[in-house]
């Protein structure tokens, strides 16, 4: 895909074009939508980000209305214009999250800021909605060592969340918003800080599922980073024992169930609870996530212990084991995806 000037005829009287990802006065645009950019470098980053994925949506959500038609026929295209919107904002959300997930931060921004676009458009600026893409642009830019414009964004996450009663927030939107402040303040060399940010999405994510559930795992696991980075080696240890033990248990509880369903005593719905990511169970980010989380408990370990130590032979089964679920998990997507061709 490529660009084309934006040469002065082609620009409608009044109208500033900005670019998607950073504001600033627009020079190119997309030669497949209107979209458009100050720069290659950034159409390539958006392209590459979300915009392959969204572009014929994206063509549909900014073309001119049409003004014929009966008032029912109206109203009927603008239901269908909130359904696209509905469903690119899920697609957004979904995809800035596997690019946090993998680490690359440049590739998760433009998704979450169409997110934030198309949950301002549904939603209004004063929307609890608009805290889900908040907290994907603050972690984001945290993870490209932006801590202003990651403040910034916790700020007006934190400002959308104060409006609310907690208890409609929930503990799930809470919890993340209190793991980004952590990371923010670690990244401040704000240690006590961070600590309480991590205590408090501790708590957040042991009330929405469990204190031994395999989504609250994750909450330990920046709480022991907290204390690996201040060299105290009892404490990171005792966290990452806790992650370690709650991805296993989880782990024999998934083999169990794979025998019995293969031995017919599995409902079906259970056995492909897998692939929704419900209560208990892991979807393909969170494993992706889940497979980060081991992976660096087993470096450390080995550095700390040994290679050859039980703490690091443990840890590395448990690693091995949740590749292995990522891909059986991923596999059986595809073929379910190929199914609905």
């Amino acid at each position: 895909m490529t660009t084309i000037p934006i040469t002065a005829l082609s620009r409608s009287k009044g109208v500033k074009l900005e670019c998607e990802i950073c504001g600033k006065p627009a020079c190119l645009k997309c030669s497949s939508c209107p979209t458009y950019y100050c720069s290659r470098e950034h159409f390539q980053t958006d392209w590459n980000g979300i915009l392959n994925l969204i572009a014929d949506d994206i063509n549909v959500l900014r073309s001119k209305p049409k003004l014929i038609g009966s008032e029912q026929e109206r109203h009927k295209r603008k239901e269908e214009l909130k359904a696209i919107r509905k469903e690119v904002l899920e697609l957004c959300v979904e995809t800035a999250h596997k690019y946090l997930i993998q680490g690359n931060f440049e590739l998760a921004v433009p998704g979450a800021l169409y997110g934030l676009k198309l949950a301002l458009e549904l939603h209004g600026n004063e929307a609890l909605e608009l805290v889900p893409s908040y907290l994907l642009l603050a972690e984001a830019n945290l993870g490209l060592h932006r801590l202003k414009v990651a403040e910034e964004f916790l700020s007006l996450a934190n400002w959308s969340l104060l409006k609310y009663p907690k208890e409609k927030a929930g503990h799930r939107v809470m919890s993340s918003l209190q793991r980004n402040f952590g990371r923010l303040y670690a990244a401040q060399r704000r240690h006590q800080e961070s600590l309480r940010a991590f205590a408090t999405d501790v708590y957040h994510s042991a009330r929405e599922y469990g204190p031994e559930d395999v989504k609250t795992a994750p909450s330990y696991f920046h709480m022991g980073r907290v204390f690996q980075s201040h060299h105290k080696v009892d404490q990171a240890q005792a966290f990452y024992d806790k992650v370690l033990n709650i991805y296993g248990t989880w782990l024999a509880t998934e083999r169990a169930l794979k025998e019995k369903e293969s031995s017919g005593g599995a409902p079906a719905s259970e056995s492909k609870a897998l692939a929704s990511g419900g209560s208990g169970t892991l979807g393909d980010v969170e494993l992706d996530e889940a497979v980060e989380i081991a992976g660096h408990i087993v470096e450390y370990r080995a550095k700390k212990l040994g290679v050859d130590s039980p703490s690091a032979k443990e840890a590395k089964v448990i690693f091995i084991g949740l590749v292995d679920k990522c891909r059986e998990l991923k596999a059986q997507i595809d073929g379910e995806m190929e199914d609905m061709r």
